[in-house]
């Protein structure tokens, strides 16, 4: 019985800590995701696509500007490129007036949450 029920509290244990592992920018990216696929009313496979270009932007520009004393100069110029890349890659699934949907779409919802 005792075995069991140390088997039973440490499945928990382990299922408390694997959820707590989701980083910002993966909360960032999945809510944004699923902002524009809501809005926009995308299909599984793109609002799957979006989700890993958006991750990929969040994680890149995240890892280039912490810890590395840029100036906002430094840091737009950072922001700018991965946004540029992440137009790049969008290109390959949607248009350049989705495109430009998608970006007006995330810019709403980081207002939002200012």
């Amino acid at each position: 019985m005792k075995y069991a029920f140390s088997i039973i509290l440490f499945c928990g244990f382990m299922t408390t800590v694997n959820a707590q592992k989701q980083s910002y920018q993966e909360k960032k990216a999945t809510t944004n995701a699923q902002y524009v696929a809501d809005k926009m009313d995308l299909n599984t496979s793109k609002k799957t696509f979006l989700y890993t270009i958006l991750l990929g932007r969040y994680v890149g520009t995240s890892n280039e500007i912490k810890g590395n004393n840029l100036s906002d100069e430094e840091k737009k110029a950072v922001y700018k490129k991965y946004y540029q890349e992440t137009n790049d890659k969008l290109a390959v699934m949607f248009s350049k007036e989705e495109i430009n949907a998608i970006n007006a779409l995330l810019k709403e919802q980081n207002k939002k949450k200012e």
